[in-house]
């Protein structure tokens, strides 16, 4: 990189910085991730560093980063990367009318260079941006490598397009560019300002939000599944959640409000397909059939996964439906069904929060590890399979003790205990759901 900075000047409220635009091979000669802190310099110009503090950055988002760069030909960081340059480092400074030149020390790029060198340019904020840049290149170089040395001498199409693919990614996080913004020589206490307020300041994005725009995309993902599914349990009127989701954007009132919400139904249903939240962003970019695979060290209960894999999306749509219209004729009392709202539309037992619902989709997905489903379900074959081997073993829990089945984790997990194992009972006294029902009765 030229040694000289070439910026816009920018004035905001009395405050002056400095915008351009870098790609990121020029940022790394100037910049990268480090944990140590410089809190200044000595008479000669050295930096002084903080023994006790450094900067930690959150090593799941950065790979997440990566990931998204990795398997996204479309990622883009349309905001800025904001960066601090000490005057100790500035050998001339120069400015044309709204134009700022400045040309930095040597040594800020030969520190560069070396391993453990000083970085004098500190990043305010986007360290995980640029530390996830740096990971997925690092990561695309070492796969770029491996399939060279596999594909030597051998032919292999699928192969041959994975590197293809990992080349031009390569290529393209190489010339990625940044929109940059430089301050210029401050306090450490303004530069911890600056980052304070460009963080505090950003609103979280509701999960609803973030499941509605999904379904607005035409590619072929988990979330668009889960959303349609929702969507359609949603609507239908003889659906055991009809009108029991709250959709985002929809108006409800004081006495309409629905139990679940459309990110928690959404989230639930990518659960049971992906392995975590982090593979579902990746399952978003590979071909169905590509999730038949697992990772070798995975032993998650994913149910949903084949059928998700295999085109059949309607058998998840038809085991919700089935399975928690059998959890509505499951449990009654004097004739009323236990699962519906009365008009106050108020919870008065855990079958009607987003514990209860979680409770039991731990017991779906215990039953689901036992039966296997190749046909179409209907409402005879789901009653003989859902309640007759399962259900009907648990119509006798006192669902509406809301001091055991209380609306909280702990009634939940009460809840998921006691139906476990009134369906499979235990055989040794050691069995680990009566250890951990124990415990629970003891705190």
């Amino acid at each position: 990189m030229n040694s000289t900075i070439k910026a816009l000047a920018v004035k905001q409220n009395k405050q002056d910085f400095l915008i351009s635009v870098y790609s990121i091979e020029n940022i790394f000669s100037l910049t990268r991730y480090t944990e140590r802190l410089i809190t200044g310099y000595d008479e000669k110009d050295e930096p002084i560093y903080n023994e006790q503090i450094q900067r930690k950055i959150e090593k799941s988002r950065a790979h997440k980063i990566a990931d998204f760069l990795i398997n996204d030909p479309d990622a883009t960081f349309p905001t800025n990367i904001v960066l601090h340059i000490p005057k100790e480092v500035i050998k001339s400074y120069e400015e044309v009318e709204d134009r700022v030149f400045i040309e930095l020390d040597e040594k800020v790029f030969s520190e560069m260079e070396k391993k453990g060198g000083d970085v004098f340019i500190s990043i305010i904020d986007g360290q995980h941006r640029i530390r996830g840049i740096e990971l997925a290149i690092e990561r695309l170089k070492g796969e770029i490598e491996v399939l060279i040395k596999t594909l030597r001498g051998k032919a292999n199409s699928d192969l041959e397009e994975k590197l293809k693919y990992y080349k031009e990614r390569l290529h393209d996080l190489l010339n990625i560019e940044l929109v940059v913004t430089f301050f210029i020589d401050k306090t450490l206490e303004y530069q911890a300002m600056i980052f304070s307020t460009i963080n505090r300041t950003q609103k979280r994005v509701s999960q609803s939000l973030v499941y509605s725009l999904f379904g607005l995309d035409t590619d072929d993902t988990p979330q668009k599944t889960a959303l349609e599914i929702v969507l359609s349990l949603n609507g239908h009127p003889k659906s055991p959640f009809y009108k029991r989701i709250k959709l985002y954007g929809g108006s409800y009132g004081k006495n309409n409000n629905p139990p679940l919400s459309q990110a928690t139904m959404v989230r639930s249903i990518i659960n049971l397909i992906s392995e975590s939240l982090r593979e579902s962003e990746n399952d978003r970019y590979r071909s169905r059939k590509d999730l038949e695979k697992r990772s070798s060290g995975s032993n998650k209960d994913l149910p949903f996964r084949k059928y998700y894999a295999t085109d059949r999306d309607y058998f998840i749509s038809d085991i919700l439906f089935y399975f928690f219209n059998e959890v509505r004729n499951t449990f009654t009392k004097d004739g009323e069904f236990l699962w519906d709202f009365d008009d106050s539309n108020t919870p008065t037992n855990i079958l009607h929060t987003t514990v209860g619902y979680y409770a039991l989709l731990d017991i779906l997905t215990e039953i689901l590890n036992e039966e296997k489903f190749s046909e179409k379900l209907d409402y005879a074959k789901a009653h003989e399979v859902f309640y007759e081997k399962y259900l009907s073993k648990i119509k006798d829990l006192k669902v509406t003790d809301n001091n055991r089945y209380s609306f909280n984790q702990r009634g939940k997990k009460y809840f998921q205990l006691d139906m476990s194992l009134a369906i499979w009972p235990p055989q040794r006294t050691d069995d680990k759901r009566l250890v951990e029902l124990r415990k629970l009765e003891s705190e």
